[in-house]
This record gives C-alpha cells, sequence and structure tokens, in this order.
C-alpha cells in the first residue's frame, strides 16, 4: 500500500509537470459551449482526460456520463440544487444528461476526468437508460463508502498508468474503468421509470437551446421575455421551468456566464476590469463585485495577484 502511495504521489507531479508544458504561452482557449458535446471513439466509449483546469463550466450537460477526480486543489460543483465541495483525492459522477456547475480553484486545480457513452453501459447492462447514477462523498452508508473506496483507489491506480505509459496502458486502463462501471453500477445505480426518462430527454432539449442562445448574447441586455419566448414559453412558466431545473434564477444564471467569461479575460489579460466588465455585458458595477467574490472568494484584483504569483500559470 506504501508503494503505491509513492507511485500516485510521483504520478501527480508528473501530472502537474506536464499540464504546465502542454500550456504553451497560456493564451486564452476558447470557452466550451453550456452544452460539452464530447467525441468519443465509438469503439472505445469512453475518454479520459488528465487536465489543468483553465475555466469554469457555468451549468451544462453531458450526453455521456462523467466521473471527476480531483488531484489537485478544490472544485465545487451544483447538481439537483445541492452543493459539493470536492477537495483532493474526492470524486463525484455526473449522470447522464445530468444538468451541473462546476466551479474550480483557479488555476491550479487538477483532475481526471472521464466521460462513458451510453452505448458502452448498454454493452453489458441493457437497460440502462432506466438506471439512475448518483455517486458522491455526501452522506454514503458503509456499503457505499467501501464502494466509493475501491472507486478512488481505482482513480488513483488510472492516474499512474496514465504516467507511466507503459504498452498495455490502453489494456489496463480499459479494465479499470469497467471496473469502475460495474462499481458504479452494482452500489450507486437507482431505478428510473420510463415517463422520468422520457421528461428528463425533453428539459434538456429545452436547456440546450436556451443556453446556446444565452452563449451567443451574453454581451447584449438579456430580457426575461426575450428568453421565453426562445423557447415558445410564457415569462412565468419560462421562470420555473429554468429555476426547477437548475436550481437557479435565469438572470443569475446569464450573470454567472458572463462572469466566467470575465474570469479567463482577468486570468490572461492585464486589460483594465472595469473594460473587461462591460465588454461582457455587465454595467452595474456593485452587483459585479458582489457576486464575483461570492462565486470566487476574492476579488478580481486579488485574484490577479494570487494568479501571477502561482507556479503552474
Amino acid at each position: 500500500m506504501f508503494l503505491v502511495n509513492i507511485d500516485f504521489f510521483i504520478a501527480q507531479k508528473k501530472v502537474r509537470r506536464y499540464n504546465k508544458a502542454v500550456q504553451g504561452d497560456g493564451n486564452m482557449q476558447e470557452k466550451e459551449n453550456a452544452y460539452e458535446n464530447v467525441s468519443l471513439q465509438p469503439d472505445i466509449g469512453f475518454d479520459i482526460r488528465f487536465v489543468t483546469m483553465k475555466h469554469n463550466s457555468p451549468f451544462h450537460w453531458h450526453r455521456e456520463l462523467e466521473i471527476l477526480y480531483i488531484l489537485n486543489g478544490h472544485a465545487t460543483i451544483t447538481m439537483d440544487g445541492e452543493r459539493h465541495e470536492l477537495n483532493a483525492l474526492d470524486l463525484i459522477v455526473m449522470d447522464f444528461s445530468k444538468i451541473h456547475e462546476v466551479i474550480y480553484a483557479l488555476p491550479q486545480t487538477m483532475g481526471v476526468c472521464i466521460h462513458i457513452s451510453r452505448s458502452l453501459l448498454r454493452r453489458y447492462l441493457p437497460d440502462t437508460e432506466l438506471l439512475g447514477i448518483h455517486c458522491h462523498s455526501k452522506l454514503l452508508s458503509e456499503e457505499k463508502q467501501e464502494a466509493y473506496d475501491r472507486l478512488c483507489a481505482s482513480l488513483k491506480d488510472l492516474t499512474v498508468l496514465y504516467v507511466n505509459q507503459k504498452a498495455t496502458y490502453e489494456l489496463r486502463s480499459t479494465a479499470l474503468i469497467l471496473g469502475i462501471l460495474a462499481e458504479l453500477a452494482e452500489h450507486f445505480a437507482e431505478p428510473l421509470t420510463k415517463a422520468s426518462v422520457d421528461a428528463g430527454v425533453g428539459n434538456m432539449e429545452r436547456l440546450e437551446q436556451i443556453c446556446d442562445y444565452v452563449e451567443h448574447h451574453y454581451k447584449e441586455e438579456i430580457s426575461l421575455k426575450a428568453a421565453a419566448d426562445e423557447l415558445g414559453l410564457s415569462r412565468e412558466y419560462f421562470c420555473r421551468f429554468f429555476k426547477q431545473n437548475t436550481g437557479t434564477s435565469f438572470l443569475r444564471y446569464v450573470n454567472q456566464v458572463r462572469l466566467d467569461h470575465i474570469y479567463q479575460e482577468l486570468l490572461y489579460t492585464d486589460e483594465s476590469v472595469q473594460n473587461i466588465m462591460e465588454r461582457h455585458g455587465f454595467y452595474n458595477q456593485k452587483l459585479f463585485y458582489r457576486m464575483f467574490r461570492e462565486r470566487y472568494g476574492c476579488t478580481p484584483t486579488e485574484m490577479r495577484r494570487m494568479t501571477r504569483n502561482h507556479p503552474y500559470v
């Protein structure tokens, strides 16, 4: 056990050095839309990424199962109206099409992000569409705690495999992924009704439409009426629908999208806070500073100072 921990510690350091090297000149990368489309090789059915988190993710979803395992740093995930605080060596699973928001302690958070397709699960569990997977560290029974610990151990092993990159990496990583899926299916899966699954798909399609609309128009003044019209809904129903499915109000979501774009420019440019703020559609300075501190735990100036002094930027 001690040797495995040492290997994992060395692997963490190597992943950190690798991510620092591939960041290059630090130019800001284009941010993905609210619905994140992940390309998976059909013959494999999963995608493993070892990354240093460069941006937060406002409410979004995938058509794939997502597993997030934190190597260093911290992440706050909001899902189903609950906040989950992840520290190093914690994991969480976001089920297929589950709406979630992720805020990282930028830019020092590193993690393993795995996406797994329905088709892979369907090979072994034909009724996978009628299973809901809920896995996080909150309020675990003794049985689930043991299964959770086994999942974390598998993700540690996966990190060591990735760093060592032996010829058998693909075989062994595939075996670990299948083992992880087996643990999730046996200990963290709950039955769903077909009606609830169908309703969820419809909600995802509506939210995908409105979140794409926000991503393209967040620099402008967006009204509730314009957003409701985009979905062909009344203003009142739209407000209820959005709050029920995301856990936040629509206008707050719009400002969160603006904040995350502003954060990126603050991180990678030296332009004034005022100019960046206004370019991304935020004109209420008092509200901006209050929301920024709520979201990131510091002021824009403090954030810039911390990141300038961070060795991995």
